[in-house]
């Protein structure tokens, strides 16, 4: 496994894949999509060794944030701030809780996912969700039901700020100006702020015939290949070049010796278990509905609004579907004893869920990575 830190030398765009109109106002995703980045070291060893690149990787960690030697990951939702307070003061943490002895309102009322149980903070603040990355420290925290700090947050007004240009239509079977008049629009850059960087890890898939036809089929021969200059790539959505460092690194070996959890997780039946989402969740939402994960029922969940998470292939044909924001939480009840990896991902097999390794090509790679922690009571 590689691990990838880039620097920036200019702003940069990020696109969700849906389509927009002339005279619209564009703004950047953020975070990023993971396939971006697979994009980005793809896109580098198909433009020097022109192979097909679509199944050389495996699997996609990141990206996240590196502000000077501190790695942040997207904070998770059930993560609250006081209401209406310019500066974060105090956090609060919102914990499933049975809707039978909420007073307030019922949730028939409501357009709530079919869940057993709400996600609510139980106290006398108001208090309200916001964005933000947390540190690794902090992230520690929240895993081990300790108080976070302020400066284990990091607010997106400390990770970039936007800048506004003016864009104009491009035809992409050409990759030239589209030849409309008036084919113009305003786009909303990021441009990042001092010290800050995107880190992510690269799995490759040494078993690829691509790979091994242009003999880089181990990781020592991959990671000579990228520390040949120029080390370049280009990302994004106006194709910006950024630099990188790279080096190997186990993504997986750092995060469970940095937050002190275990390779396996041994559940039984009945056994309850969260879900966080350190990216994006891709699912084929049903209509109010909830994704299944084959062997668990789910009880609760804590997200944010649904994001639009976009693809376009060589073919120049659209994909698009919503998304479970970065940070999101699912609550699960096992249904049968099992072993699960940590970290891992939720894979589409045969129209049903799995948490398992990702294998073969994938339509938004490096999506539905998750870190389960287990709840300590039982149902």
């Amino acid at each position: 496994m590689l691990k990838f830190t880039l620097t920036p030398y200019d702003v940069l765009y990020f696109g969700s894949g849906k389509p927009f109109n002339r005279g619209d106002v564009v703004e950047s995703v953020f975070p990023p999509y993971p396939n971006t980045f697979a994009s980005a070291i793809c896109s580098k060893i198909y433009y020097f060794k022109n192979i097909d690149v679509s199944t050389i990787l495996k699997a996609v960690y990141g990206p996240f944030i590196k502000k000077q030697d501190k790695v942040y990951f997207p904070k998770p939702q059930n993560i609250y701030t006081e209401r209406k307070k310019e500066e974060f003061g105090k956090f609060f943490i919102l914990n499933p809780f049975d809707e039978n002895n909420l007073k307030l309102f019922k949730s028939d009322n409501t357009n709530k996912p079919e869940i057993q149980t709400f996600a609510v903070y139980k106290g006398i603040e108001e208090v309200e969700p916001f964005r933000a990355f947390i540190s690794l420290q902090g992230f520690k925290g929240w895993l081990n039901k300790q108080e976070i700090d302020n400066y284990d947050i990091l607010q997106y007004r400390d990770i970039f700020e936007n800048e506004a240009r003016i864009g104009i239509s491009i035809d992409p079977s050409l990759y030239s100006i589209a030849g409309e008049e008036n084919a113009l629009y305003r786009i909303e850059f990021l441009r990042l702020k001092k010290n800050i960087k995107f880190v992510f890890w690269v799995e490759f898939d040494f078993s690829d015939k691509e790979l091994k036809k242009i003999n880089l089929d181990n990781e020592d021969k991959i990671l000579e290949f990228f520390n040949n200059d120029p080390k370049v790539l280009k990302l994004g959505g106006e194709m910006k070049n950024v630099s990188y460092e790279v080096e190997k690194d186990n993504f997986k070996k750092w995060i469970r010796n940095e937050l002190g959890i275990e390779e396996n997780l041994d559940l039984d039946s009945n056994e309850k278990i969260q879900v966080l989402f350190l990216n994006y969740g891709v699912f084929d939402f049903q209509d109010n509905n909830l994704p299944h994960i084959d062997g668990f029922q789910l009880y609760s969940a804590c997200f944010g609004n649904y994001e639009i998470i976009g693809t376009i292939s060589k073919n120049l044909e659209r994909k698009i579907k919503r998304a479970f924001p970065p940070g999101s939480i699912l609550w699960l009840i096992s249904k049968n004893r099992k072993r699960i990896n940590n970290p891992t991902f939720i894979l589409k097999k045969d129209n049903l869920y799995e948490i398992d390794e990702p294998k073969g090509k994938q339509e938004f790679i490096g999506t539905n990575l998750v870190l389960i922690k287990k709840e300590v009571e039982n149902v």
